[in-house]
Protein backbone atom coordinates (compact mmCIF):
# COMPACT_ATOMS: atom_id res chain seq x y z
CA UNK A 1 0.00 0.00 0.00
CA UNK A 2 3.01 2.42 0.43
CA UNK A 3 4.24 1.67 -3.00
CA UNK A 4 0.78 2.44 -4.31
CA UNK A 5 0.52 5.68 -2.03
CA UNK A 6 4.06 6.97 -3.45
CA UNK A 7 3.36 6.55 -6.84
CA UNK A 8 -0.07 8.33 -7.04
CA UNK A 9 1.63 11.29 -5.26
CA UNK A 10 4.52 11.02 -7.61
CA UNK A 11 2.11 11.07 -10.23
CA UNK A 12 0.20 13.81 -8.96
CA UNK A 13 3.27 16.35 -8.35
CA UNK A 14 4.88 15.60 -11.15
CA UNK A 15 2.75 15.92 -14.73
CA UNK A 16 5.00 16.55 -16.67
CA UNK A 17 6.33 12.32 -17.33
CA UNK A 18 9.00 12.18 -20.18
CA UNK A 19 7.09 11.14 -23.37
CA UNK A 20 8.09 9.28 -26.74
CA UNK A 21 5.88 8.05 -28.90
CA UNK A 22 5.98 4.53 -29.07
CA UNK A 23 3.39 1.45 -31.44
CA UNK A 24 0.66 0.77 -29.66
CA UNK A 25 1.32 -2.92 -29.81
CA UNK A 26 4.44 -2.83 -28.71
CA UNK A 27 2.61 -0.80 -25.15
CA UNK A 28 -0.07 -3.54 -24.57
CA UNK A 29 0.12 -6.62 -26.84
CA UNK A 30 2.38 -8.55 -24.75
CA UNK A 31 0.13 -7.81 -21.77
CA UNK A 32 -3.17 -8.84 -23.24
CA UNK A 33 -1.35 -12.31 -24.33
CA UNK A 34 -0.01 -12.69 -20.83
CA UNK A 35 -3.79 -11.73 -19.27
CA UNK A 36 -5.13 -14.39 -21.71
CA UNK A 37 -3.07 -17.01 -20.62
CA UNK A 38 -3.40 -16.16 -16.68
CA UNK A 39 -7.30 -16.02 -17.21
CA UNK A 40 -7.10 -19.34 -18.66
CA UNK A 41 -5.50 -20.84 -15.48
CA UNK A 42 -8.17 -19.62 -13.59
CA UNK A 43 -10.75 -21.28 -15.89
CA UNK A 44 -11.82 -18.15 -17.67
CA UNK A 45 -11.87 -16.87 -21.34
CA UNK A 46 -10.53 -13.86 -22.41
CA UNK A 47 -10.54 -12.19 -26.20
CA UNK A 48 -8.43 -8.95 -27.73
CA UNK A 49 -9.49 -7.34 -30.73
CA UNK A 50 -6.09 -6.50 -32.91
CA UNK A 51 -4.47 -3.75 -32.06
CA UNK A 52 -4.37 -0.92 -34.22
CA UNK A 53 -1.56 -0.09 -35.91
CA UNK A 54 -0.60 3.41 -34.36
CA UNK A 55 1.65 5.57 -32.19
CA UNK A 56 0.54 6.82 -28.86
CA UNK A 57 2.91 9.76 -27.49
CA UNK A 58 3.28 9.42 -23.75
CA UNK A 59 4.78 7.74 -20.90
CA UNK A 60 5.48 3.61 -21.90
CA UNK A 61 5.68 2.80 -18.34
CA UNK A 62 2.14 4.91 -17.09
CA UNK A 63 0.48 3.69 -19.96
CA UNK A 64 1.25 0.04 -20.16
CA UNK A 65 0.56 0.14 -16.32
CA UNK A 66 -2.92 1.75 -16.68
CA UNK A 67 -4.47 -0.44 -18.72
CA UNK A 68 -2.82 -3.88 -17.20
CA UNK A 69 -4.33 -2.88 -14.12
CA UNK A 70 -7.74 -2.38 -15.70
CA UNK A 71 -7.36 -5.99 -16.98
CA UNK A 72 -6.01 -7.42 -14.39
CA UNK A 73 -9.23 -6.43 -12.40
CA UNK A 74 -11.71 -7.54 -15.19
CA UNK A 75 -9.65 -11.10 -15.08
CA UNK A 76 -10.07 -10.88 -11.24
CA UNK A 77 -14.12 -9.99 -10.97
CA UNK A 78 -15.00 -11.14 -14.10
CA UNK A 79 -17.01 -14.80 -13.91
CA UNK A 80 -15.83 -16.68 -16.70
CA UNK A 81 -15.39 -14.14 -19.83
CA UNK A 82 -13.33 -11.08 -20.75
CA UNK A 83 -13.39 -8.72 -23.84
CA UNK A 84 -10.78 -5.90 -25.03
CA UNK A 85 -11.18 -3.93 -27.91
CA UNK A 86 -9.60 -1.10 -29.48
CA UNK A 87 -10.25 0.70 -32.66
CA UNK A 88 -9.52 4.33 -33.23
CA UNK A 89 -11.90 7.07 -33.97
CA UNK A 90 -10.81 10.43 -35.18
CA UNK A 91 -8.04 11.55 -33.85
CA UNK A 92 -8.47 8.94 -30.16
CA UNK A 93 -7.92 5.53 -29.95
CA UNK A 94 -10.51 3.58 -27.77
CA UNK A 95 -9.36 0.16 -25.01
CA UNK A 96 -12.59 -0.91 -23.95
CA UNK A 97 -12.59 -3.38 -21.05
CA UNK A 98 -15.52 -5.49 -19.89
CA UNK A 99 -16.46 -8.43 -17.81
CA UNK A 100 -19.11 -10.84 -16.96
CA UNK A 101 -18.52 -10.17 -12.85
CA UNK A 102 -20.77 -8.69 -10.24
CA UNK A 103 -19.69 -4.93 -11.53
CA UNK A 104 -20.35 -1.89 -9.99
CA UNK A 105 -24.07 -0.63 -8.67
CA UNK A 106 -24.36 2.65 -10.87
CA UNK A 107 -24.38 4.74 -8.03
CA UNK A 108 -20.91 3.63 -7.05
CA UNK A 109 -19.86 4.34 -10.86
CA UNK A 110 -17.88 7.42 -10.62
CA UNK A 111 -16.74 6.65 -6.90
CA UNK A 112 -14.50 3.83 -8.09
CA UNK A 113 -11.67 6.35 -9.15
CA UNK A 114 -11.43 7.89 -5.78
CA UNK A 115 -8.14 7.18 -3.49
CA UNK A 116 -8.86 4.34 -0.94
CA UNK A 117 -12.71 3.87 -2.50
CA UNK A 118 -13.78 0.27 -2.21
CA UNK A 119 -17.01 -0.82 -4.04
CA UNK A 120 -19.51 -2.27 -1.25
CA UNK A 121 -19.80 -5.09 -2.29
CA UNK A 122 -16.21 -5.58 -2.16
CA UNK A 123 -14.88 -4.20 1.20
CA UNK A 124 -14.51 -7.52 2.88
CA UNK A 125 -10.78 -8.02 4.05
CA UNK A 126 -10.68 -11.61 1.72
CA UNK A 127 -11.12 -9.28 -1.79
CA UNK A 128 -7.82 -7.94 -0.88
CA UNK A 129 -6.65 -4.71 -2.64
CA UNK A 130 -6.25 -1.27 -1.26
CA UNK A 131 -8.79 0.69 -3.17
CA UNK A 132 -5.27 3.06 -5.73
CA UNK A 133 -5.33 0.82 -8.17
CA UNK A 134 -8.21 2.63 -10.27
CA UNK A 135 -6.70 6.39 -9.04
CA UNK A 136 -3.58 5.33 -10.14
CA UNK A 137 -5.11 4.36 -13.70
CA UNK A 138 -7.36 7.51 -13.64
CA UNK A 139 -4.25 9.87 -12.71
CA UNK A 140 -1.81 8.46 -15.78
CA UNK A 141 -4.64 8.31 -17.79
CA UNK A 142 -5.46 11.76 -17.33
CA UNK A 143 -1.77 12.59 -17.38
CA UNK A 144 -1.97 11.91 -20.53
CA UNK A 145 -5.26 14.13 -21.58
CA UNK A 146 -6.80 10.85 -21.71
CA UNK A 147 -10.05 10.02 -19.83
CA UNK A 148 -11.33 7.00 -18.38
CA UNK A 149 -14.92 5.95 -18.19
CA UNK A 150 -16.89 2.99 -15.79
CA UNK A 151 -20.00 1.65 -17.18
CA UNK A 152 -22.02 -1.42 -17.35
CA UNK A 153 -20.80 -3.62 -19.26
CA UNK A 154 -23.34 -5.77 -21.37
CA UNK A 155 -21.79 -9.04 -20.55
CA UNK A 156 -23.39 -8.07 -17.12
CA UNK A 157 -20.39 -6.45 -15.17
CA UNK A 158 -17.98 -3.83 -15.94
CA UNK A 159 -16.94 -1.78 -18.79
CA UNK A 160 -14.05 0.31 -18.19
CA UNK A 161 -13.70 2.71 -21.32
CA UNK A 162 -10.50 4.54 -21.75
CA UNK A 163 -9.98 7.43 -24.76
CA UNK A 164 -6.25 8.38 -25.21
CA UNK A 165 -5.43 11.20 -27.92
CA UNK A 166 -3.19 10.47 -31.13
Amino acid sequence: MIAELLELSRMNTDSHVTRESQPASSLWEEIFSDAQFEAEQVGKTLHFSTIPELSIVGNPKLLMSAIENIVRNAIRYGESEINISLYQHDDMLHIIVEDDGPGVPDDELDDIFRPFYRVSTARDRDSGGTGLGLAITQSAILQHRGQIMASRSELGGLKMHVELPL
